[in-house]
C-alpha cells in the first residue's frame, strides 16, 4: 500500500477531511497529523517520523498554509528526503518560490481536482527504504530555477518573466556579479566593481502586485560621478523617456529607487534603451576607479 502524509494548515480542516476520505476511498494508506500524534508525543520528531515512512506528501495549499512555517518545514523535510510532493491547490493563492516548480492539482474544482490528484499519486512508486537525506535539496530563498515561473504567475507575469530573463542573461555577460536574494520579495541584483566594492547598478523584483526593474539612485549617489545629483537626474531623464507621460518619475526619484514596471520592457527597443542605460552606468563606475 503507498503511504501519503497530509501537510496542512488546521483552519483548513473540512478540505483536509475530503482529500483524506478520497485517499482512503482509494486505497491509499494516509497519515495526518490530528489523527496519528499521541497525546504528549513529542510532535517534531512524530511529523519527521510521518514523513519519513510516507511514499508522498499532499500539500494542501491555501492562504493558511501558504503563511504556515510548519506547513513549510514539512514540504522542505521531504524534498531533503526526496519524497515527492503534490500541492492540492484549495484557495486562489501564489505558489510559494520552494513549491513553484513541483506538480499541483487545482482542488477548486472538488471533482475534477481530484481525479488530477489520484492520477498523480497512482504513478508514484513506493519509495525504497534507503532514502537518501540530501542537505539544503530545495531553498524558500529565490533561485535561477524558481525565480522566473514565480514572476509568470505575478500580474502582467508573461511580459515580466520574458524581460526579468533577458536582463538577467544579459547581466550575467555584461556585469562583475548578479546575485539572487529576499523571500518576501524575491529579486535578484546586478553589481560591478568600483574602488574595490561591488556596487549595485540595477536590480529586478518580484513584487507581487508588479514585477519591477530598480536603479537605486539613492545609493549610486555615494560613488563618483553619481555623487552630483545632476549625474543622476539624467539617468532619470533617460528613464522617463521609455515610460508613458501619466508614469513618469518626478524630479525628487533622483535622491531614490526609481522602480521601473517589467510590462513597460515588453517592447524590444525599450528593453534595448534600458540596457544601454545600465551600461552606461556601469562604464561610468568603472572609469572612476
Amino acid at each position: 500500500m503507498t503511504n501519503i502524509f497530509i501537510s496542512h494548515s488546521n483552519e483548513d480542516i473540512q478540505a483536509t477531511l475530503f482529500i483524506v476520505e478520497a485517499l482512503r476511498q482509494a486505497g491509499y494508506g494516509v497519515w495526518v497529523d490530528f489523527e496519528n500524534i499521541r497525546g504528549g508525543a513529542e510532535w517534531l520528531c512524530e511529523i519527521e517520523a510521518g514523513i519519513e515512512r510516507c511514499d508522498a506528501v499532499v500539500l494542501i495549499l491555501s492562504a493558511s498554509s501558504r503563511q504556515s512555517t510548519w506547513v513549510e518545514r514539512e514540504c522542505l523535510y521531504a524534498y531533503q528526503l526526496r519524497k515527492p510532493v503534490v500541492t492540492a491547490l484549495i484557495a486562489d493563492v501564489l505558489m510559494p518560490l520552494h513549491l513553484i516548480n513541483i506538480q499541483y492539482c487545482d482542488l477548486r474544482e472538488r471533482r475534477s481536482g481530484l481525479a488530477k490528484l489520484l492520477e498523480a499519486l497512482a504513478a508514484i512508486q513506493p519509495a525504497a527504504e534507503s532514502s537518501a537525506f540530501v542537505p539544503a535539496a530545495v531553498s524558500r530563498q529565490p533561485l535561477e530555477a524558481n525565480f522566473f515561473p514565480y514572476i509568470e504567475q505575478l500580474p502582467s507575469g508573461g511580459v515580466a518573466a520574458l524581460a526579468a530573463r533577458d536582463l538577467f542573461y544579459w547581466a550575467r555577460q555584461t556585469v562583475d556579479e548578479v546575485a539572487f536574494g529576499g523571500a518576501v520579495n524575491p529579486g535578484f541584483h546586478a553589481r560591478v566593481n568600483s574602488r574595490g566594492s561591488l556596487v549595485t547598478v540595477f536590480s529586478v523584483w518580484a513584487y507581487r502586485r508588479t514585477p519591477s526593474a530598480q536603479l537605486p539612485l539613492d545609493l549610486l549617489a555615494s560613488h563618483a560621478p553619481f555623487s552630483r545629483r545632476a549625474a543622476r537626474r539624467d539617468i532619470l531623464r533617460q528613464l522617463n523617456k521609455l515610460l508613458p507621460r501619466t508614469s513618469r518619475f518626478p524630479a525628487a526619484s533622483g535622491d531614490r529607487r526609481p522602480t521601473f514596471p517589467l510590462r513597460h520592457l515588453s517592447d524590444a527597443e525599450k528593453l534595448e534603451a534600458f540596457k544601454l542605460i545600465v551600461l552606461d552606468i556601469a562604464a561610468r563606475l568603472r572609469q572612476a576607479q
